[in-house]
């Protein structure tokens, strides 16, 4: 009798293991057929989210967004921050005939795109000042921690003021030029507010630029003997024109040229003037069609046509990432010539025409997207799988997420 209760046990719980056994097969089988269910017919595609700004055709619209879920939107008749579910953070009026919008970080001054007397400075939290001037701006240049630059023209000559949010009735700093062909092209502020370096363009003899290297407060400058001008270096740059100037980290300065890209390194020195030295630099041989900084670490540019006789240069439509330190993290062949370029969340959103590239850093290609209608703007908002699309009369809000290919909507996409 014992014999057989052992048996019957031993067959029982032989039946018991054989059911759990079968039973965890039948639920991978359907999980496997959720999941197969679930991928089949599937892709990855851009939608709109139905949160979008409207605008006339031509209220001069700009935008701008430093990797955060909201942006700066600024027409001629004022400026709003908008998170990517469509909320108002916070809007301000403004009255200007054609509004340009130049940013820094969490910074944005917002002024006439030639011609104005009067520049807005905003962040993140709203208005911090403006400025009015008593000539016309032609350009100018804010920092990253408030700190704006203007270049004025006078009746023969032009001027260079500096203002920020502890001073905006009073310049902190003047350089009057009195030659109409000596001509600023770009003015730079380093973040600790230290240096000013202005970019000028001299018409006298020959094409050559000039970057002068100045200390921006009068007590630097007195202290060292340098007088109110408070200059201690320069380079010339023979047959070329500065396209753009940057401060990077460690008040490394880049400066951009019709032939070379140069990165200089300002040191400073507390028991002697501060001075510069060249850290490197590269030829070009392509006219650069775009070029966008980011995070004070890197660049990225876009080759356009070839120089006369580079028979080695990049085709059109390379881009080309670069850090500080001139080491090429990154590239990408968009293969045609391109009309878009930004930067954020450690990519790069590429375009040409209504055709848009995510590319990381290190050059993989993340995604591609056709837009339906012609674009004035395109950037990344809260993560490079969430972007803005700004049209003719309206920016909405696109995601990537999975769709069925049966699905009417994007079908274009």
């Amino acid at each position: 009798m014992q014999h057989e209760k052992k048996s019957s046990k031993s067959s029982s719980s032989a039946k018991t293991k054989i059911l759990i056994f079968v039973a965890i097969i039948a639920v991978v089988m359907v999980v496997q057929f959720i999941l197969q269910d679930l991928g089949q017919g599937q892709n990855i595609r851009m939608h709109a989210t139905g949160h979008s700004v409207t605008y006339e055709f031509d209220a001069s619209p700009s935008f701008h967004s430093n990797d955060s879920r909201f942006f700066y939107f600024a027409t001629r008749d004022g400026i709003r921050f908008i998170s990517s579910n469509g909320v108002v953070d916070w809007s301000e009026t403004l009255s200007l005939n054609r509004p340009i919008m130049v940013t820094r970080g969490d910074f944005v001054a917002v002024g006439e795109h030639s011609g104005g007397r009067r520049i807005y400075v905003f962040n993140s939290s709203g208005f911090v000042y403006h400025v009015d001037f008593d000539h016309p701006v032609v350009m100018f240049s804010i920092n990253a921690t408030g700190f704006l630059a203007a270049v004025v023209q006078y009746s023969t000559g032009y001027g260079i003021y500096v203002y920020n949010q502890q001073s905006p009735t009073v310049y902190l700093h003047r350089n009057p030029i009195h030659d109409s062909l000596t001509i600023p092209t770009a003015v730079e502020i380093s973040e600790d507010g230290r240096y000013i370096v202005t970019a000028i363009l001299d018409l006298n003899v020959r094409l050559t630029s000039t970057v002068i290297f100045r200390y921006f407060n009068e007590r630097d400058s007195l202290a060292w003997d340098l007088g109110t001008e408070g200059l201690f270096s320069s380079e010339i740059f023979s047959d070329q024109t500065v396209k753009s100037m940057r401060f990077m980290e460690n008040n490394k300065l880049v400066v951009v040229t019709t032939s070379q890209i140069a990165c200089f390194q300002i040191i400073s020195r507390d028991h002697a003037v501060s001075t510069q030295r060249e850290v490197w630099s590269i030829d070009l041989k392509n006219n650069l069609s775009h070029i966008a900084f980011y995070g004070n670490r890197y660049i990225a540019y876009i080759t356009g046509d070839r120089h006369p006789g580079e028979a080695d240069a990049d085709p059109v439509g390379m881009v080309r990432i670069r850090n500080v330190n001139n080491t090429e993290v990154g590239y990408f062949n968009l293969g045609r010539r391109a009309t878009h370029l930004s930067m954020g969340h450690g990519a790069v959103l590429v375009g040409a025409d209504r055709n848009f590239h995510a590319v990381n850093f290190n050059g993989n290609h993340i995604w591609e997207h056709n837009a339906l209608h012609d674009t004035r703007d395109v950037l990344f908002l809260d993560n490079t799988d969430t972007i803005l699309i700004a049209g003719l009369n309206r920016a909405e809000v696109h995601e990537r997420r999975r769709t069925r290919n049966n699905e009417l909507e994007n079908i274009f996409d």
